[in-house]
């Protein structure tokens, strides 16, 4: 037996196991308490534009709009709009808050809208999802400034403008319209949280596969199976070739007396000499213990 099985061997898995799941539970509770409460501004923005729309009415689109605007300091307003864009509703009474806002695309690539009522703005518009989500993590407004500002430096209709997110939500059933302007800010510690987080999670699952294979081998050279052979193949395969072990192991018979593995047909150990099992006093054969009657002979053996 070489350093490393002897020192496998003294491990108590069992308790290794526990503990493994205590501390990873605690630490991915409290990594998840972390980054919800350094989001919880963008988390709740979440859900309240979430809501916003499932809205099917104006009053209830109106409510969630305030709510919407005011769970985030990102968040410059939230319009409702009629069909010939003129705004009925503004959650924050900004500059965009009164007339009309009628947009159209601007720039060499049509990618920025503008507006003649808001010389000084441009709008990005992106799309529902990919907005709900640069709105939490800030992910591609960073680029998305970057690349107006290399557009506007080429681009006379695009100089000296401020560049906004824009979300166009529908009001179900009705012709009206939504739009969500924002200027995503990065939320301060929340990538550094998040690559934390997330390392923690590679380790303790780096820890987890490691594990895996180490009781393979543990296991295997317990049995005198291969342990070498196994212990590579709970490196590569983990999960499935810890599951053919077991299934592999439960084929074989076991040495009482040594722990070694053995083909079911063996008399006996082949490690330490050990009977194996229960033999007929007729004929010798192995036979289970719950026979009365041995299969290869036939005589009663009780």
């Amino acid at each position: 037996m070489n350093k490393l099985e002897n020192t496998l061997m003294k491990w108590n898995f069992k308790k290794i196991a526990k503990w493994y799941v205590i501390l990873a539970l605690i630490t991915g509770l409290t990594c998840i308490g972390i980054v919800g409460y350094i989001y919880r501004e963008r988390l709740s923005f979440a859900w309240q534009y979430a809501r916003l729309k499932e809205a099917d009415n104006e009053t209830d689109a109106r409510t969630y709009a305030y709510k919407t605007a005011n769970a985030s300091s990102d968040v410059v307003d939230v319009l409702i709009l009629d069909d010939t864009n003129k705004i009925l509703y503004s959650a924050k009474n900004s500059s965009f808050s009164t007339g009309t806002l009628n947009l159209e695309k601007a720039g060499d690539e049509k990618k920025y809208l503008v507006s003649s009522q808001y010389p000084d703005a441009a709008f990005q518009y992106v799309k529902s999802d990919d907005f709900l989500l640069q709105s939490i993590l800030n992910k591609d407004f960073g680029r998305i400034k970057h690349d107006y500002d290399e557009d506007a430096a080429f681009d006379n209709t695009l100089s000296n403008k401020t560049v906004y997110m824009l979300s166009r939500l529908h009001i179900h059933d009705t012709a009206m319209k939504i739009y969500v302007i924002s200027i995503p800010t990065t939320v301060s510690g929340g990538i550094l949280s998040l690559k934390i987080s997330a390392a923690l999670a590679m380790l303790f699952f780096c820890i987890y596969w490691v594990l895996i294979a180490l009781w393979l081998y543990r296991d295997a050279a317990k049995h005198k199976l291969a342990s070498l052979y196994w212990g590579l193949i709970g490196l590569c395969t983990n999960i499935i070739g810890l599951i053919v072990y077991l299934i592999y192991k439960h084929s074989l018979a076991i040495c009482p007396a040594c722990g070694a593995a053995q083909r079911t047909d063996h008399l006996y150990c082949t490690n330490c000499g050990k009977q194996l099992g229960t033999l007929c006093p007729h004929c010798g054969s192995q036979i289970s213990s719950k026979d009365h009657f041995c299969p290869h002979c036939g005589k009663k053996v009780y």
